[in-house]
């Protein structure tokens, strides 16, 4: 069964023509519901034009009423959602500790997984704060084996519904006598991140084996040290690699910290590793696969312009070239799972600064791959991609 379209009164959102664009508000399947990221653009009838508005609070609670609505039409509510990612300007920074109030005003006491980064920017120029979320149609159970460290912000550790546990993203650190010390390692950071969400798994009466998405968020400081990390992916999973991704952001906000990592697992049920044949002499060398199975969800690690063939970067400095590969890539990672493009329900673009001119060319490529039955999206701009001469990377989850 493919995807089902969340549709959204126009009347609450009278400025957006969706006909114009490649992305849907949310896109749902087996009762889980993911939300594009939205910023707090708004038509203002003064310059006649969408703009958003305010400062960094007043944009957070723009944001939140235009999930609220989303939520809505989708049969849910804010005691639903899971997982919320916060995707936030450099200059908003000194306010986002303030924007927990307003989390605490719609949320309430419903326990949330929640990470937040800061961005090299945003796509809209005037955006100071982007915010994705997922949601689920099912009873939340609470995850928290560190009770006392996350008493007074607005997530927690873990939300586990229908056997889905949806992590926070975590970084590393050392106790000193009740301090946090961050090492200047990075690969021991990354490994006392794990050692957090060992503890998280544990609680929920999972294993990392049961890890099917992780997600790297690299502060730039770290990059040079981030390859050496894989050592500490190899001691915790032990050969069960997930999908994943690396992306190098502006900064994390915990200004020591070298990598945040956060993650998905599935409990139970059979797990298979998508392999693709003519890319697993290159993917052998990698800890993580193309893309891991398990339940209801397939997720599919980052894909950029390369040829897995080879290793080998394509498309030269043409972004709509560079995208076309990286969707083609994710539609053979699909295709060997035996899903097709109509079964994605999210992707997340990460754009270099230097591919923002080229941008807009990814949307006829979008519409040659998913036609008009688009996916939820976020696209945000990051510090970079790993490989320089990349201009573009996307990942993508797909339901059935």
């Amino acid at each position: 069964m493919s995807k089902n379209i969340v549709e959204v009164d126009p009347d609450k959102f009278p400025w957006l023509d969706l006909r114009r664009y490649t992305f849907s508000l949310a896109a749902e399947n087996s009762g889980i519901v993911y939300l594009s990221g939205q910023t707090a653009s708004e038509y203002d009838p003064d310059p006649g034009k969408v703009v958003c508005k305010g400062d960094l609070l007043d944009q957070t609670r723009v944001i939140y009423e235009k999930l609220g609505v989303i939520l809505d039409a989708a049969g849910l509510s804010f005691d639903n959602v899971v997982q919320t990612v916060d995707y936030v300007d450099p200059v908003a920074l000194p306010q986002y500790r303030q924007t927990g109030e307003i989390r605490r005003q719609y949320l309430g006491g419903t326990p949330v997984g929640s990470t937040g980064i800061c961005v090299e920017r945003l796509l809209r120029p005037d955006a100071l704060i982007e915010v994705s979320a997922i949601a689920m149609d099912g009873e939340k159970e609470l995850v928290n084996p560190y009770a006392d460290q996350f008493a007074q912000v607005t997530y927690v550790p873990g939300v586990e519904v229908d056997g889905i546990i949806w992590l926070s993203g975590f970084i590393g650190y050392e106790d000193d006598n009740g301090a946090r010390k961050y090492s200047r390692d990075t690969n021991r950071q990354v490994e006392l991140s794990y050692g957090i969400i060992s503890g998280v798994l544990e609680a929920a009466g999972s294993v990392p084996g049961d890890v099917v998405k992780s997600l790297d968020y690299i502060s730039p400081q770290a990059l040079l040290q981030y390859p050496d990390s894989a050592a500490a992916r190899r001691d915790f999973y032990q050969g069960s690699y997930p999908a994943a991704t690396g992306i190098p952001i502006n900064r994390l906000l915990r200004p020591e910290g070298h990598v945040e990592v956060e993650t998905i697992a599935v409990k139970g049920g059979s797990r298979e590793e998508i392999r693709i044949p003519e890319w697993d002499r290159r993917y052998q060398e990698l800890t993580y696969h193309p893309g891991i199975k398990k339940g209801h969800m397939l997720h599919i690690s980052g894909q950029a312009a390369v040829d897995h063939t080879n290793g080998e970067s394509v498309g030269g400095f043409d972004m709509t070239a560079q995208a076309d590969k990286a969707y083609e890539n994710i539609a053979r990672v699909l295709s060997e799972a035996g899903y097709s493009m109509d079964d994605v329900v999210n992707t997340i673009e990460w754009i270099a600064p230097n591919g923002l001119m080229g941008y807009r060319g990814t949307q006829d490529v979008r519409r040659k791959y998913f036609g008009e039955s688009f996916p939820s999206a976020t696209g945000v701009i990051i510090h970079q991609i790993l490989r320089p001469k990349l201009l573009f990377e996307v990942t993508a989850v797909a339901l059935v």
